[in-house]
């Protein structure tokens, strides 16, 4: 099993080292912005909170109202709800859907399944590797987060800003797990995996946000894991617990379907 981790990790270095890149460069971009934002945040805040509730909410972190000369509110509506997160969710994503699904395409599952390995252990090591390689590239990104903050006056207690970002971390890999979990489960859900991720991450955030513009979008934002989804409740100090149920769920159950089902279905 740790061969095939290794070999799997070998084989992305390449796109590791790009996704760490780029994650890295958008988190500085980003923190680099704040001392020139809390030097106008008068003006930043009134522009922002007048904009429609549809795209309010798009631009505050899922806050009816946000101050970014505050370094909490600012980290929560600028960096990790949207910025941050979609780039996880991206990778996540993309990781999840094709660890399994392209060597099957490519016919590369059957060799390794002629391998002396269980199923359950090959699909135990591909969800090691997923795993890994987003440990790699939010890893890296929380560390240099942590160093750079102070210098950019975002002066948040150490403990909190880690607990934040890897609370970010883990609610971006939970898309990328649905993926995953749909892709081992059988040829059915394998081919609704991406969509089904891709809806869930990307509609869900869309419906949450927008949920504030009518009455009727209140209902359908509570079944989407972002309306549970807030980094400034654990930058405040507090634990979420919705969207911590959420990420249970996730994990317990999406390892338990995709187990049961990788067991037993056919490789195509």
């Amino acid at each position: 099993m740790n061969t095939i981790v290794l070999w799997e990790l070998k084989r992305r270095r390449t796109a590791l080292v790009w996704w760490t890149i780029g994650s890295i460069v958008m988190m500085v971009t980003i923190i680099a912005l704040y001392p020139s934002i809390r030097d106008q945040a008068a003006q930043m805040n009134q522009v922002i909170n007048q904009l429609p509730p549809e795209l309010r909410g798009l631009k505050t972190g899922g806050s009816g109202t946000v101050d970014v000369g505050n370094p909490l509110e600012f980290l929560n509506s600028q960096l990790l709800y949207a910025t941050m997160s979609m780039i996880w969710v991206i990778l996540a994503i993309t990781r999840g859907s094709n660890i399994l699904g392209r060597e099957e395409q490519t016919r590369t599952l059957e060799l390794l399944l002629a391998r002396p390995v269980s199923r359950t252990r090959l699909l135990t090591a591909k969800a090691l590797a997923l795993l890994l390689e987003f440990c790699v590239v939010s890893g890296i990104t929380l560390v240099l987060l942590l160093c750079l903050a102070p210098l950019f006056d975002l002066h948040v207690a150490t403990g909190t800003l880690a607990l934040a970002t890897i609370y970010t971390a883990l609610f971006s890999l939970s898309f990328g797990y649905i993926a995953f979990a749909l892709q081992a489960a059988s040829a059915m859900t394998k081919r609704a995996a991406t969509v089904a991720a891709v809806a869930l991450g990307f509609g869900g955030y869309i419906l949450a946000s927008l949920s504030s513009l009518t009455d009727w979008l209140e209902v359908p934002a509570k079944f989407s894991p972002w309306h549970y989804f807030s980094p400034l409740t654990v930058l405040q100090g507090h634990l979420p617990h919705g969207l911590m149920v959420y990420l249970i769920l996730v994990f317990i159950i999406g390892t338990l379907v995709a187990v049961a089902g990788f067991r037993h279905r056919d490789i195509e």
